[in-house]
């Protein structure tokens, strides 16, 4: 029987402890001053973790807009960070993203993740990219642990 958002229970404390051990140097997570996007997830009542973002200047693949690799990022950290809140450090084995629309540069995203079916060690998770209300990016993706 699958575990759901609603059967696993999630943790603060977790996600905060599992980013800080696992994900020190994580090119997501780390601040911008230190090179990285700067994206900060916090659990939600829900079970989901999310993190709003003002994506950055710089990674654009063409002018104005965000370059898709950088979305594929944030939506995979996200998910992760979902993982981390129910104290599961795993890999992913499988990432499947459906681009819908741009992601315009310097404006505020919010993306968000959650865990959709667990089959331990197999975990399978959702996320999203949101601009101004409109899904921008979704995906799909299968973690392993580790």
């Amino acid at each position: 029987m699958a575990t759901t958002t609603t059967d696993a229970a999630a943790s603060e404390s977790w996600l905060t402890a599992l980013c800080a051990r696992e994900h020190a140097r994580c090119f997501a997570c780390r601040p911008r001053h230190a090179g990285g996007l700067g994206l900060r997830f916090r659990l939600q009542p829900d079970g989901t973790v999310c993190a709003d973002w003002v994506t950055p200047a710089g990674y654009e693949s063409y002018d104005g807009i965000l370059h898709g690799g950088l979305i594929a990022t944030a939506l995979d950290s996200a998910m992760v960070h979902a993982l981390f809140a129910r104290n599961v450090v795993a890999r992913t084995g499988e990432l499947d993203v459906r681009y819908r629309q741009p992601v315009t540069i310097g404006c505020t995203v919010s993306v968000r993740a959650w865990l959709t079916n667990a089959y331990p060690p197999l975990y399978q998770l959702e996320a999203e990219v949101c601009q101004s209300g409109a899904v921008c990016a979704h995906a799909r993706a299968k973690f392993m642990s580790t």
